[in-house]
């Protein structure tokens, strides 16, 4: 059976678009280049607020089509100089088989997914959602009221070892769930360059914790009630930024089938040495009252050592380059790689009616899914900002994908 592709414009410029401020080609990309050798993707279009951005992204994207074995031309907005507004320019080229993917910083996503949904067409959001839960409800109610598609990219369902913590935990492998515990933390090149001029916008739970808040969300199928968080404020601050460190959060949640509150605790920071031997540290630790569960998942027992990067820790599970089976071709794979394709697929699914809205929310971080995240990142601001004291999770919906 024939596919018939979809056009994909993607809103954004910076590393996880292409690997701007690395070595790789980040995960968007790749992610769309291969969907477009496989038949999925059509046209690929950029829009960035510079058009010195969209000639990196050319640049790189030249390079990555060769190695993939998919020539591919991007069409870049804007064509000249500066313009804040491109991706309005960019959406009026969009034909009728469309998606919108957005990688831009926290505070833009709901004015731009705003835009996207009044074009209207399907849109993916990076994390988080959006920085209140005020914003979240706007833009689920209006994907809603235009039949429009709209998921977050949390990658983190698409984890091997993530997908076997949710059937552990169908199983009743541990008894009853009692509390989580969470580490993740990224090299403080993250607040002091990649995200330099927007990091005092958010936190570091916002950008980092909030994978892990889905994730529990949607592993143990629970609701949140309440948080509190902690935070340290010294590196940082001594570099002219405004934002935490680090911060320490817990949230207790409701589990169906049980009347023992679950709690989580969240350790989470922007500031490790930039010697480390990954990018990020992150690991998840379940305890039962029959049982435990421990992923870490920054070492995932794949080490490369040479003369000039020293000791990496690599994933090879996230967005890896592997050997294709053309002469000289590269493939891309892993989760992150997987969720970007899955929405390009189930767009196309939607376009040709092979799937519904409905069937959607059951099985994909939708708006109305990512609504929890939001609630509990903006309830850990509040309680930041009232000395640590416990915060209501106001709450957002029924149900659980």
């Amino acid at each position: 059976m024939s596919i018939t592709p979809v056009d994909v414009l993607i809103i954004g410029s910076g590393m996880y678009v292409c690997g701007r401020g690395t070595e790789g080609y980040g995960t968007v990309l790749p992610a769309i280049f291969q969907a477009k050798r496989d038949g999925l993707v059509s046209r690929v279009l950029v829009a960035a607020t510079r058009h010195t951005s969209i000639k990196e992204v050319e640049e790189r994207a030249a390079r990555l089509s060769h190695m993939i074995g998919a020539p591919t031309v991007i069409e870049g907005f804007p064509q000249k100089g500066e313009n804040a507004n491109a991706y309005e320019d960019a959406l009026q080229q969009l034909g009728p088989r469309a998606c919108v993917i957005i990688v831009v910083p926290d505070h833009l996503h709901f004015s731009i997914a705003k835009a996207v949904l009044e074009a209207p067409y399907p849109v993916l959001l990076v994390k988080p959602f959006t920085t209140t839960v005020e914003e979240g409800h706007q833009l689920v109610a209006m994907a809603e009221k235009n039949h429009v598609y709209g998921a977050v990219e949390f990658h983190k369902r698409w984890d091997w070892a993530n997908r076997q913590l949710r059937k552990i935990i169908a199983d009743r492998k541990l008894g009853t769930p009692l509390y989580a515990v969470i580490e993740f933390s990224q090299r403080k090149c993250i607040p002091l360059e990649v995200f330099r001029n927007w990091a005092e916008r958010t936190n570091v739970f916002q950008y980092l914790a909030v994978h892990y808040v889905d994730l529990i969300a949607h592993v143990f199928k629970a609701t949140p009630k309440r948080a509190m968080a902690v935070a340290q404020s010294a590196y940082l601050a001594e570099q002219g930024l405004r934002t935490p460190d680090a911060i320490q959060a817990i949230v207790e949640w409701d589990l169906p089938d049980s009347d023992i509150p679950f709690s989580s605790t969240f350790f989470v920071n922007w500031i490790d040495p930039q010697s480390t031997s990954a990018m990020s540290y992150q690991s998840i630790k379940v305890v039962g009252s029959t049982g435990r569960f421990e992923s870490d998942q920054k070492d995932r027992g794949q080490q490369l050592i040479t003369d000039d990067k020293g000791i990496e820790d690599i994933n090879p599970y996230f967005t890896q380059a592997y050997e294709g089976e053309g002469q000289g071709a590269v493939q891309f794979d892993g989760y992150g790689i997987e969720s970007i394709r899955t929405f390009v697929n189930d767009v196309r699914k939607l376009c040709d009616q092979e799937i519904n809205l409905i069937a959607l929310q059951r099985i994909r971080p939708t708006f109305r899914q990512a609504l929890i995240s939001t609630a509990v990142s903006q309830a850990v601001t509040e309680s930041l900002e009232q000395d640590g004291v416990w915060v209501p999770v106001l709450h957002v919906q029924e149900g659980h994908a």
